[in-house]
């Protein structure tokens, strides 16, 4: 199993640095604003200014959670489904209103998806490995199963997280691109873990993906019954489809009630189940990622504290 260690995240609900998160979320809607902390906290006013908000997130629960497990990263894993949207959006810009002129090659550096996981090591001084996934709304999942992998080879504290940020131009893009209506947010959520329990007791079981899913109960209950487990033994479930029939007596999270679309909704999600389980003696919790037609991510988390 994979402990995590400290968890941190940022988006509508007033959620950084809070505990019992599941009971703060607050649903989505065209007032909804990033909540943020004070990033000149954590970040250099020299270097703030120059810095869009995906990696003002990104830096600051990055060193958030740093400090919660006091140690290096052996490993940086990020997961962002369409990267950094303002500065890529300024750079087009650049491109098209600047003529004859040798144009500035900082909006590109930041343009680039892995800016997100290279401004975390840079500003984090660390030189391990780095590595950054896009793969759409299974962008942490693909992540996750990087970082879980590191574990795995010898490292004792991996960063795991995904970022993803709403800028105006999508809403545009929404009629002909985007199949899901409802609202877009910025959100991010970053974790440590490791496969030493210290004292953590919520750990990730598995991870699992699929890219061409055609019914999400047989894909599901195939997924839990390799752990000897059935959907009626979940306690809590994170999910954005109605497409699965949850037990009567679990606890459902619809995280897109609070994100609304968001490729990075599973990782705020892994948050949710993981508060909701250390508050509780609920055993497990399933998150389970459909935001796409295509695509399936299935995370189970288990309460280790009170069930070996």
């Amino acid at each position: 199993m994979y402990y995590i260690h400290a968890i941190q995240s940022m988006n509508n609900s007033d959620v950084f640095k809070q505990e019992g998160i599941h009971q703060k979320l607050v649903e989505v809607s065209e007032n909804s604003t990033l909540v943020t902390p004070d990033f000149k906290t954590y970040i250099a006013p020299t270097a703030l200014r120059r810095l869009s908000p995906i990696l003002r997130m990104g830096i600051t629960l990055a060193k958030e959670v740093q400090a919660a497990v006091d140690q290096p990263f052996d490993a940086i894993s990020v997961g962002t489904g369409l990267g950094c949207l303002t500065d890529t959006e300024k750079f087009l810009n650049v491109i098209y209103t600047v003529e004859g002129d040798v144009l500035s090659p900082t909006a590109f550096i930041q343009s680039t998806h892995n800016t997100i996981a290279g401004q975390i090591s840079l500003d984090l001084g660390n030189h391990s490995y780095n590595m950054t996934h896009t793969q759409n709304n299974l962008s942490f999942e693909m992540a996750l199963i990087d970082g879980m992998l590191c574990c795995e080879e010898g490292s004792k504290n991996v960063l795991v997280g995904a970022t993803d940020e709403s800028i105006e131009f999508l809403n545009k893009l929404k009629p002909t691109v985007f199949e899901n209506e409802t609202l877009f947010t910025t959100s991010a959520t970053f974790l440590a873990i490791s496969t030493d329990k210290k004292e953590s007791s919520i750990a990730v079981l598995a991870c699992k993906t699929l890219a061409n899913s055609a019914d999400i109960s047989d894909e599901t209950n195939a997924f839990l019954a390799t752990f000897g487990l059935s959907l009626a033994q979940i306690n809590c479930f994170v999910l954005n489809t109605n497409e699965l029939e949850t037990p009567a007596n679990s606890e459902v999270f619809h995280i897109d009630d609070q994100l609304g679309f968001n490729q990075s909704s599973s990782a705020f999600a892994v948050h949710v189940a993981h508060d909701f389980l250390k508050s509780s003696a609920n055993e497990f919790a399933l998150i389970v990622n459909r935001s796409s037609n295509n695509y399936l991510g299935l995370i189970l988390l288990k309460n280790d504290k009170t069930h070996n």
